[in-house]
């Protein structure tokens, strides 16, 4: 029998120039090192709950398996990290050095970047050492409705991940260094190992030393997120070396520009927060079920519109005098984002159910697990389309170092959501499909207050945003694709996905290479 036709040499060839074109464009390179880094992030995340599933089912064990108390305990490092390290450096940080660099040189933006490290970290380890501190307080009033035993444990692990933030915030740090410079190995790389260390706690300890071993999991995950910077750093030619002014220019100005940020991400994790408050006043695993469907929606923007906000923001901060480019970057992202999302969040809605028995219905995770999930993922699954044009929208503010109105949005937004919920949970005696549509409504109100006050700035219509022809091009793709799913039900899942992924993407190839060849006529 013949096989299959070997590659020629005139293929093996093409490899350099297509190397070589990437790295001409290091935007497109970052775009795809990035997505697939989210790509494979983001199975390693599914790989993450399907062992938790397995292992702890919905955290309706009492003691160590209890995997309520390792959600509740997880809120406060990540409230530091989120607030302290990654606000500031995704508003402040990359704007800055790259101006620096480019007026006074490099050595100014490496001593700045030491100055942002030494000033950060400092702040960092103190708040740390108050949440370790303030954990017995902290954790009873986070989570009211639960038990004493439950929220002993709760600080314990708490206390275990307060490592967390540390590495963390030195591995943001670092990234922004690469980042500014064009350079996304490490930014890549990072979360694939920070997952594969809670996997692999939870696989070899989970069942013996029960949420513990997560809790040690994160912190040895953040350390290796912190060592996988330092290769790509060294090869910017950045060396740590103390440098701490109060009274430099660069630094104050790196204040002014975060603190609006600080406000604005405040309120996002405080409105995360309070949906932790009020659900641990449902029934016991709510929290968990809160979780796996907040996981799962967050695919779609996950993987595509994170990461091309960040490959492209560096361009951005390059082409505000350029108010042209600026846009049509903009467009051209946003149509890379829509065209991964949209199917991705139709198709998790409409094949919900299965999906979740497929990845996460074993061992203690039973079909009445699924079924809370899937009702929550239900409504919890259209938050991904608003929350894709935030990212994008607010890194393109952060280019003009306007700070203040994407914050303002987001309090405003996150206000809105935490009334709703609390609202619905304690006067309307709502549930876990309250607090999805809550969020629903606050991230829409969110994207679309960013995309209005962005079409402002520049005297244009919100939809010059979007380009038009090729978002009609994904709609009639969509439009078939959910033919193709509606007429397949009684096929294997993953075959029914198979036919939906390429016809959407085989339909849109075509209908794309008959417009730009009706352009090129």
């Amino acid at each position: 029998m013949e096989g299959p036709p070997c590659p020629s040499p005139q293929n093996f060839a093409k490899i350099p120039d297509v190397l070589a074109f990437l790295k001409k464009d290091p935007v497109r390179l970052g775009v795809i090192l990035l997505a697939l880094s989210s790509l494979i992030s983001r199975a390693l995340g599914l790989l993450r709950d399907l062992v938790f599933s397995s292992i702890f089912g919905v955290g309706t064990q009492a003691g160590p398996l209890a995997l309520d108390a390792y959600f509740v305990a997880f809120k406060i490092p990540d409230f530091l990290y989120t607030l302290l390290i990654f606000g500031a450096m995704s508003a402040s940080f990359i704007p800055l050095y790259t101006q620096l660099r480019k007026k006074e040189g490099q050595d100014k933006a490496f001593e700045f970047t030491s100055q942002v490290l030494t000033g950060l970290m400092g702040l960092l380890l103190f708040c740390s050492l108050l949440g370790w501190l303030t954990a017995p307080y902290l954790i009873p009033h986070l989570a009211s409705g639960f038990d004493p035993q439950l929220q002993s444990l709760a600080v314990t692990l708490t206390r275990i991940m307060l490592l967390s933030p540390i590495f963390m915030g030195l591995s943001s740090i670092l990234q922004g260094v690469e980042n500014a410079n064009k350079r996304f190995y490490g930014t890549a790389l990072a979360p694939v190992f920070y997952n594969l260390s809670i996997i692999l706690a939870a696989l070899i300890f989970g069942r013996t030393h029960g949420v513990y071993a997560l809790a040690y999991g994160v912190a040895a995950g953040a350390f290796l997120h912190f060592l996988i910077q330092i290769p790509g750093v060294y090869a910017s030619a950045y060396r740590y070396r103390f440098h701490f002014k109060w009274k430099d220019k660069a630094w104050r100005e790196f204040l002014a520009l975060s603190v609006p940020r600080l406000l604005g991400i405040s309120s996002i994790q405080l409105a995360s927060i309070a949906d932790v408050f009020l659900t641990s006043f449902l029934s016991v695993g709510s929290l968990s079920v809160y979780n796996y469907a907040f996981n799962l929606q967050s695919l779609p923007y996950g993987v595509v519109a994170l990461a091309v906000s960040t490959a492209v923001y560096s361009s951005l901060a390059e082409q505000v005098d350029e108010p042209q480019q600026f846009i049509n970057s903009l467009r051209q992202s946003l149509s890379q984002i829509l065209f991964w999302v949209l199917p991705a969040v139709l198709g998790l809605y409409l094949l919900r159910e299965p999906l979740i028995e497929l990845l996460l219905e074993r061992g203690a995770f039973d079909a009445e697990a699924t079924q809370r999930t899937a009702e929550t993922l239900k409504i919890f699954v259209w938050t991904a389309l608003p929350l894709s044009f935030i990212p994008l929208f607010t890194r393109a503010f952060y280019a003009f170092k306007k700070t203040f109105f994407p914050a303002s949005v987001a309090c405003v937004s996150m206000a809105g959501i935490i009334l709703f919920n609390s609202l619905g949970i304690f006067v309307y005696g709502g549930d876990l499909k309250t607090l999805a549509l809550g969020n629903v409504l606050g991230t829409t109100l969110n994207a679309l207050l960013l995309v209005l006050g962005l079409a402002q700035h520049f005297k244009r219509s919100p939809l010059h945003f979007l380009d038009a022809k090729k978002l009609s091009i994904q709609i009639t793709s969509l439009a078939v694709m959910i033919a193709v799913l509606m007429q397949s039900e009684s096929l294997p899942l993953l075959l029914q996905i198979s036919l939906a992924a390429a016809t959407y993407l085989g339909l849109a190839l075509l209908l794309n290479t008959a417009l730009q060849k009706k352009i090129r006529t």
